[in-house]
């Protein structure tokens, strides 16, 4: 199928009734192997670059290597650059992407508002979709950042917030937190809720590494639209060279090799716990 929008495909996703997981990848071999996994269940998938990958993997390549691939399967395909922390980063590498993350939840809320609009109002004109961040999506490793209501997005905020923005879909904090969580999150699914009734506009679940599978497949069907992940994939490619080492498989590309069926496993599972319905949109 054609690289689609992010839009289409969460779109699709809010009227059927799935998410879909974005994958953040490091390399060629991430991103094709996502790709793969997501045909072979029949869902959407979302490629995700964060900019600091630029030491291993140039978005230019990232581009070339997930517009291929898309190419060669029947499921939705978007690319998706994460986490950018200022406008300057954001808007000199937007043009390799079909959506962009502006992250100023680091800000107070006037200086968020500011840096989201800016970015907005350049990528529209691009056609790109722009993500934001509200409340704080804190360090999974710090127990503070896990379950705290005071971290939580607040619903007239956000409301606000996107109207003053014009952001495309906004990234939520409802206990949620990156990275390997040291405390088990509880989400908070009432605040979900409400800011699912609030706003009409795609919502983005960051730190989706960990949570448990319970949760997160209620996200779902509470109307989460993008899942993000990059810890579990990660980690599951180093846990499969590990094994492979091992196994003294000391070659480079067997090691590799070895790592596909892992990796794709993965993705094939968080795909299915984010459709609840068992759905295959080909």
């Amino acid at each position: 199928m054609p690289y689609v929008s992010t839009m289409e495909i969460y779109q699709d996703g809010l009227q059927k009734g799935y998410g879909t997981p974005m994958f953040n990848c490091i390399n060629y071999e991430m991103i094709r192997w996502a790709i793969e996994a997501a045909e072979e269940v029949g869902m959407p998938v979302l490629i995700g670059h964060f900019y600091g990958f630029e030491t291993n993997m140039d978005p230019a390549v990232a581009e070339m290597v997930t517009k291929y691939y898309a190419s060669k399967v029947k499921v939705p395909v978007a690319f998706h650059l994460d986490h950018c922390p200022t406008a300057e980063i954001c808007i000199s590498r937007m043009k390799h992407f079909d959506s962009v993350m502006i992250d100023g939840s680091h800000y107070d809320f006037e200086e968020n508002v500011r840096l989201t609009k800016e970015v907005a109002d350049i990528a529209h004109k691009m056609g790109i979709v722009v993500e934001a961040e509200l409340g704080k999506v804190g360090n999974a490793g710090n127990a503070a950042d896990v379950n705290n209501p005071d971290t939580y997005t607040d619903v007239q905020q956000a409301v606000e917030f996107v109207e003053r923005t014009g952001c495309d879909s906004l990234a939520i904090a409802i206990g949620n937190a990156h990275g390997n969580y040291v405390a088990k999150p509880n989400l908070a699914f009432d605040r979900l809720r409400e800011l699912r009734a609030a706003l009409d506009l795609p919502l983005v679940l960051h730190g989706g590494s960990g949570i448990p599978d319970d949760q997160f497949g209620r996200c779902a069907a509470e109307g989460m639209s993008k899942f993000n992940i990059f810890t579990e994939y990660n980690m599951t490619l180093s846990n499969a060279m590990k094994a492979s080492l091992d196994r003294q498989n000391k070659g480079g590309l067997q090691v590799l090799c070895d790592c596909k069926e892992a990796c794709k496993e993965l993705v094939r599972h968080k795909i299915r716990i984010v459709n609840p319905k068992g759905l295959r949109v080909v």
